[in-house]
C-alpha cells in the first residue's frame, strides 16, 4: 500500500503541532526562561570535551564574514530564480526585481566597516519582505523571546486590548480589560510604535494587514524572526473604554534569552576570531508568530473561537465534543432562525475526524436553520484537501477552484514519473484507495481522483520536457473543481466573514466561493497571500538561518486575476470600527445579520 502518500500531512501536522505546543508552553515556561542565566546552559556540556576542542575552530575575520554572507545571498539568489513563481507579478505590480534588491543587499554588507551576523539575518529578512509576500519568510535559530502578557489589535487606525492573560495580570493588579484603547507604547504614540516595528522588518504590502501584523508583534518578539527582542520595563498608555484620561501603566517584558552563544565574530566590532510528488502543494499557509499563553486572546490567528460574541439568542449548540464553534441563533431583526460556524484554520492534527464534525453540523444546519454565517476570519490556511473536504459539503454543484502556475525542478519531475508508474495498475476505486487511504486530509479517495493526480503530474512532465519551468495554470493534484460530497450537504444562502488577517487558505476559500457564486462575502479585503508554500533548509551553520519559506506558485482565479496581493474583495464591505471593538461588535452583528437575511428569499 502505497500510505508513504501521506507523508507530506505526517510533515503538515508536526508543524501544526509545533505550534499549538508553542501556544501551550506557555507563560510559566516564559517566565522560568526569564528567570535563567545563559552561563547555566554550558553545565549540560562534558567539561573535559569543552576544554579539549576548544580554540580548534580558526577564527573568522571580517572580511572573511562579509564573503559568507556575500556567498549565502548568491545561494539565496539562486533558490528565488529557480522557485518563486510570482517573480513575474511582482515585477508588473511593483517593480520588483530580484538583482537589483540582491545588488542592494550586497552593497549594504560592503559599505559597513562592521556587519555581524544578526545584522545579515535582518538585512536577509528585509530582502525577502521586499517581494511584498506573506508566505515568504526566514527563520532562524534562536532561543531569544520577549512577551507581554497581553494582546492588541488594530480597528479604524487605532489600537486596543484584544486579550488579558489574568495568569499574570489579575484584574486586581492590571484593573482594564479588552476593549480599552491602547494610546501609547514605550513612551511613543502606539501608530509610531507599530511603524517602527514595520519599517524594521521592511513591511510594505497590504497597509490594513500589515497594521493588524504588527500589532500582534507589539507584545510578541522572536530572534527566530529577527526582531529586535527588548527586555525589563515597559510602559503602556491605556485610555478606559468607559472614559476618563488615559493611564500610564508599567509592564516588564517576559524575557527568555538566548541561549546559543554568538560566536566572536558575530559581533560588530570587527574581525575576531508513494509518497506523493511535489507534496509541498497541499499546504497553504502562512508562518506566523505565535505567543504563547494567551489564554483570553481570542484575536490570535486560528483561534477557535474567534473575537466575535454570539450573533442572537441561540436555540442551537454543537455539542462539546464537535471541533468546531458552532450554533444557530434567533435573528433579532427577522426571528428567523440562522446558522454560525467559525473555520478559524485549515490546519489541523486530524483532518478525517474534523470533517466528519463538519458534516455533522450540516445536518443541523440542513433541520434547523434558513442560512449560515461561516466566520472566516484571522484564519492563517492549511491543509488544501481539507478546505477541500468542507467546500465539498457546502454545494449541490461543482465548484471550480483556482488554478496555479507552478515552479518545477528536476526532482519534482522525477517524482511524477515514479507516481506515475506505480499506480499504473489502478483500475477500481478500491485500488485507489489501497494505495492513498479511504481519504486523503478528509477528502474523499476514488478512482477519478488518483486519476486525475496521474494527469496532473503527466501534465507536469510534459511541460517539463518542453522547456518549462514555471507551468501554465493548473490545478494542483489535478482537481479543477470540488465535487459535492457524497453525503450530506448544505445548499440554503452562505455569507462569509473575512478580514486583513485571512491569508492563503483563508485567501482561496472565499475566492472559490465567491467565484462559483455559492456565498457572499462580507467584511474586509483577505490579505492576498496567493499561491503555495514550499520550505528551504539552510545549512549553513555560521550564519543562523533555519529556513526560508518561498511562494513556490501563484494562482489565477476565474477571472485570470491572481489573489497574490490583491486578496478577495467583500461583496459586502464593512471595517471594523473603534466603537465595534469597545462594544462586543454591536454594529458589525447588526450588519452581518442584515445581509445573511437578506440572501434569503
Amino acid at each position: 500500500m502505497l500510505h508513504r502518500a501521506r507523508s507530506f500531512f505526517a510533515a503538515a501536522l508536526s508543524l501544526f503541532l509545533f505550534s499549538n505546543l508553542a501556544r501551550a508552553a506557555a507563560l510559566d515556561e516564559a517566565q522560568a526562561l526569564s528567570q535563567a542565566d545563559p552561563a547555566d546552559y554550558a553545565n549540560v556540556y562534558d567539561k573535559d570535551l569543552a576544554s579539549a576542542t576548544l580554540g580548534s575552530q580558526p577564527q573568522v575575520t571580517q572580511a572573511e564574514l562579509k564573503q559568507m554572507m556575500l556567498s549565502d545571498l548568491d545561494s539565496v539568489r539562486a533558490m528565488i530564480a529557480a522557485r518563486y513563481a510570482p517573480a513575474g507579478w511582482k515585477k508588473e505590480q511593483y517593480g520588483w526585481d530580484l538583482d537589483a534588491q540582491v545588488q542592494k543587499a550586497k552593497d549594504q554588507i560592503n559599505s559597513s566597516a562592521a556587519f555581524g551576523v544578526k545584522d545579515y539575518q535582518l538585512l536577509l529578512k528585509n530582502l525577502l519582505n521586499s517581494m511584498k509576500d506573506y508566505h515568504v519568510s526566514v527563520s532562524f535559530h534562536s532561543t531569544e523571546l520577549a512577551m507581554l502578557p497581553l494582546s492588541v489589535t488594530e480597528a479604524g487606525g487605532r489600537y486596543f486590548i484584544s486579550g488579558i492573560n489574568r495568569k499574570a495580570l489579575p484584574e486586581n493588579v492590571f484593573p482594564f480589560k479588552a476593549g480599552d484603547e491602547v494610546v501609547s507604547f514605550d513612551g511613543k504614540p502606539v501608530a509610531e510604535a507599530v511603524a517602527e516595528l514595520n519599517r524594521r522588518a521592511g513591511v510594505d504590502a497590504v497597509p490594513g494587514t500589515d497594521a493588524a501584523m504588527a500589532a500582534m508583534l507589539l507584545t510578541v518578539r522572536s530572534g527566530t524572526t529577527a526582531d529586535a527582542v527588548p527586555q525589563g520595563p515597559v510602559s503602556i498608555g491605556i485610555k478606559p473604554a468607559a472614559g476618563g484620561e488615559a493611564v500610564q501603566f508599567p509592564l516588564k517584558w517576559l524575557y527568555s534569552p538566548e541561549f546559543i552563544a554568538p560566536q566572536p565574530f558575530v559581533t560588530n566590532k570587527g574581525a575576531q576570531v508513494v509518497r506523493i510528488p511535489m507534496s509541498w502543494l497541499g499546504l497553504m499557509m502562512v508562518q506566523t508568530l505565535a505567543a504563547p499563553g494567551f489564554e483570553q486572546a481570542s484575536y490570535g490567528l486560528g483561534n477557535k473561537d474567534g473575537f466575535l460574541p454570539d450573533f442572537g439568542e441561540k436555540t442551537w449548540s454543537a455539542p462539546a465534543d464537535n471541533g468546531f464553534r458552532a450554533y444557530v441563533y434567533k435573528s433579532a431583526a427577522t426571528g428567523r432562525n440562522i446558522g454560525f460556524v467559525r473555520i478559524p484554520t485549515y490546519m489541523v492534527s486530524e483532518p478525517a475526524k474534523m470533517t466528519l464534525d463538519f458534516i455533522n453540523l450540516v445536518e443541523e444546519f440542513n433541520k434547523r436553520a434558513d442560512a449560515l454565517v461561516i466566520d472566516g476570519t484571522n484564519n492563517p490556511g492549511g491543509i488544501v484537501l481539507y478546505l477541500y473536504a468542507l467546500a465539498s459539503t457546502l454545494t449541490d454543484r461543482p465548484l471550480a477552484v483556482p488554478q496555479h502556475y507552478i515552479s518545477l525542478t528536476q526532482s519534482d519531475v522525477a517524482e511524477a514519473i515514479n507516481f506515475i508508474k506505480q499506480t499504473a495498475g489502478a483500475k477500481t476505486d478500491q485500488d485507489a484507495q489501497a494505495m492513498l487511504g479511504p481519504d486523503v486530509a478528509g477528502y474523499r479517495v476514488d478512482l477519478e481522483l488518483l486519476q486525475n493526480w496521474t494527469g496532473f503530474y503527466l501534465d507536469t512532465v510534459k511541460q517539463w520536457n518542453a522547456g518549462r519551468t514555471i507551468t501554465t495554470p493548473l490545478p494542483p493534484f489535478g482537481i479543477a473543481a470540488v465535487k459535492p460530497a457524497p453525503g450530506p450537504r448544505y445548499t440554503k444562502p452562505l455569507l462569509i466573514l473575512t478580514n486583513p488577517l485571512d491569508f492563503s487558505g483563508g485567501d482561496f476559500f472565499p475566492a472559490i466561493m465567491q467565484d462559483n457564486k455559492r456565498a457572499v462575502i462580507f467584511g474586509e479585503r483577505t490579505a492576498g497571500a496567493g499561491g503555495v508554500v514550499k520550505d528551504y533548509k539552510r545549512e549553513n551553520n555560521l550564519l543562523g538561518v533555519e529556513t526560508i519559506k518561498l511562494t513556490a506558485t501563484i494562482a489565477q482565479r476565474a477571472d485570470g486575476s491572481p489573489i497574490e496581493n490583491l486578496g478577495v474583495k467583500p461583496d459586502v464591505p464593512y471595517a471594523v470600527t473603534p466603537a465595534d471593538v469597545q462594544n462586543g461588535y454591536a454594529d458589525y452583528i447588526k450588519a452581518a445579520d442584515a445581509a445573511v437575511n437578506a440572501l434569503i428569499k
